[in-house]
């Protein structure tokens, strides 16, 4: 067991290089989202609007946090891991992270946007942020991104080596310890991250009782 960690560990850390890469890609991405609000480009605008739609659709102070749970998990999993795989075809692991990046800034500039324009009320909040809804919401963003982004390096890297040698032997053979890595390190990351996040989305979602017996 000690062994196949170290392995594990020891790919990840081929891949912080191009890990960084990615992160940089991802920063462009989301700068990005600035001027495709502002001018409000439809195209580009879609995906980020649909996704938003549905979270606010689906998350509901009602929601079962089994499934809530299981749905962030397998999601985040299922998609990262094609965002490392898609190396295969050389150049898509770069795609996949700018477009990432420009999908999280415009659900984060819209969502601000509109929530300044017309309260929501159909999505309570606690009236005082709670310290630890705080702790695991920075948590969520550490151990997602991290993993994302080394899961991009894992990608980009293998884009290059089947840019040297473009065939199925060569994919299945760089794909091996990548596999390894990500189940080892990164699925846990990812289990740990859903629990997290579906813990503080449940406590943002709370509402407390007025002090002093409510509104008049």
């Amino acid at each position: 067991m000690s062994d196949t960690l170290l392995a594990a560990l020891e790919t990840l850390g081929e891949h912080v290089g191009a890990a960084v890469w990615g992160v940089a890609v991802f920063a462009c991405g989301f700068l990005l989202a600035f001027p495709v609000v502002k001018l409000g480009i439809r195209s580009l605008l879609v995906f980020p609007m649909w996704l938003l739609r549905l979270a606010r659709k689906y998350l509901k102070p009602e929601v079962n946090a089994v499934w809530l749970c299981a749905f962030i998990f397998a999601f985040n999993t299922v998609a990262i891991f094609c965002y490392m795989v898609s190396g295969g075809l050389v150049v898509l692991p770069i795609v996949f992270d700018l477009f990432t990046g420009l999908n999280i800034g415009v659900i984060m500039l819209k969502d601000a946007e509109e929530t300044l324009v017309e309260p929501r009320d159909d999505l309570p909040v606690t009236p005082r942020p709670r310290a630890w809804i705080g702790f695991l919401s920075l948590f969520v963003v550490m151990a997602e991104l991290t993993s994302f982004w080394l899961a991009i390096g894992m990608g980009i890297k293998l884009g290059h080596e089947m840019q040297a040698d473009f065939g199925w032997a060569t994919f299945v053979r760089a794909l091996g310890p990548r596999m390894l890595a990500y189940a080892v390190i990164l699925v846990p990351a990812l289990a740990a991250s859903a629990v997290a996040e579906t813990a503080a989305i449940k406590g943002m979602m709370h509402r407390e009782p007025d002090e002093g017996g409510g509104a008049p």
